[in-house]
């Protein structure tokens, strides 16, 4: 039988954080004894890693699920955490410097104002409404001298038409 220590022990003697071994107990890269307590064989195993122990040592785990449901199953143990794949350390590189590169494009694009903020975006866009309905609402003040002596609708409709299509050749010259 197997005589094991507490996860915050074997994180003194592992030289780590507590927390690191529970995430690793979680994803299973270390397995539990029936007690709770954890074989402190792990500490000459790369058990970050995944490393295993010798198949001498299993046996005495409270969860030895990834070992009863075949090699396959237990190889995915192995390489994945909470039921995601992970990935090689070259494609974790990859994807690390595809996004620096990304974000020193996005950088360059904001200095030389082919990219702007979405700050910006907004309070520009403010800005350009506040002009369109400033412009909309003076069109009444500027047609209703002239609608005073105006008796056909259609004349009417004519006049505030001509003010509407004014306005918005004012907006698109400004």
């Amino acid at each position: 039988m197997v005589l094991g220590i507490s996860i915050r022990e074997f994180a003194r003697r592992a030289g780590c954080d507590d927390k690191v071994v529970r995430r690793k107990v979680k994803t299973k890269h270390i397995h539990l004894l029936k007690d709770g307590t954890i074989d402190p064989a792990y500490l000459d195993v790369n058990w970050r890693s995944g490393d295993r122990l010798p198949l001498s040592a299993q046996g005495q785990f409270a969860d030895s699920s990834a070992d009863t449901n075949g090699p396959q199953e237990a190889a995915l143990a192995l390489v994945s955490a909470g039921g995601e794949e992970l990935w090689s350390k070259a494609d974790a590189e990859t994807v690390r410097e595809n996004y620096a590169a990304r974000l020193k494009q996005i950088e360059y694009g904001r200095e030389s104002t082919q990219v702007v903020t979405v700050d910006d975006a907004i309070a520009l866009l403010r800005s350009e409404c506040g002009s369109v309905r400033q412009r909309c609402s003076s069109i009444g003040a500027e047609v209703a001298p002239e609608l005073v002596d105006m008796t056909s609708a259609s004349e009417i409709k004519a006049l505030i038409d001509a003010a509407v299509v004014r306005a918005l050749a004012d907006l698109a010259a400004a």
